[in-house]
């Protein structure tokens, strides 16, 4: 028993670990990121970022569960007391996020896909690590994993929504309220999916470009969209899909 009250670990240690460990989950998900928006490896790109993004959903839990471990053996009592109050105060966001990790890496969850759970049912529009923001006819709601993993969900089969997207968008100089003016104009905008509401927002703070979530009717219509966008002064590229 006093050999497990024993400190095996220092603060050093623990700095170094998780230098290591958080440097090498951000060089990936940098990678990750660039391979996304590139076809440098040909016909293994898919397959290359498919694997790459599994990695990633079991590398980060991992990383956190090995810096837990250090910091609890850099003094077994105090940090174990202090790790176990932590514990009991999240519980509920610990155990949405182990569900996440589970329904990530076992299911064809992302974001475009139509969801139907048991109380809602839409388009997800952004995965979180607690929890999926489904975008419905009556709004957006967060449906948080536990729930999911309890209750069931399902990925709509058949004919989904033509087309969801993320774009970048350039408003023009001297513009002072450039969200208020898409949002207006995405009112009257026949490309766009009535029941899926446009999400748009600054990228950055201090940052004039907008990030732009939008759901179009079919396919072909994002060309249109953004030829519309470029005589409104707003030229935009897709982010992705």
């Amino acid at each position: 028993m006093e050999a497990l009250l024993q400190p095996y670990f220092t603060w050093t240690n623990l700095l170094l670990a998780a230098l290591l460990l958080w440097g090498s989950y951000f060089l990936l998900s940098y990678l990750h990121q660039r391979l996304q928006g590139s076809v440098i490896l040909g016909r293994y790109q898919r397959r290359t970022v498919e694997l790459l993004s599994t990695f990633l959903l079991l590398f980060e839990p991992i990383t956190v569960l090995i810096i837990t471990m250090i910091f609890l053996f850099i003094n077994p009592l105090t940090h174990g007391i202090l790790l176990l109050v932590v514990i009991l105060a999240t519980f509920t966001r610990i155990r949405d996020y182990v569900s996440g990790r589970i329904i990530l890496t076992s299911s064809l969850l992302a974001e475009g896909k139509r969801m139907k759970t048991a109380k809602s049912a839409g388009v997800v529009s952004r995965i979180g690590r607690m929890g999926v923001h489904l975008q419905t006819g009556e709004g957006l709601h967060f449906v948080n994993y536990s729930n999911l993993l309890t209750e069931g969900y399902s990925l709509t089969a058949g004919k989904e929504i033509g087309g969801y997207f993320q774009l970048h968008i350039q408003p023009p100089e001297g513009e002072e309220r450039p969200l208020r003016f898409l949002e207006n104009k995405f009112v009257t905008t026949p490309y766009l999916d009535r029941a899926i509401k446009p999400e748009l927002q600054f990228r950055e703070e201090n940052s004039r470009e907008i990030k732009a979530r939008i759901a179009v009717r079919e396919d072909q219509h994002l060309r249109e969209l953004l030829a519309l966008l470029r005589e409104w002064g707003y030229p935009a590229r897709v982010a992705r899909k």
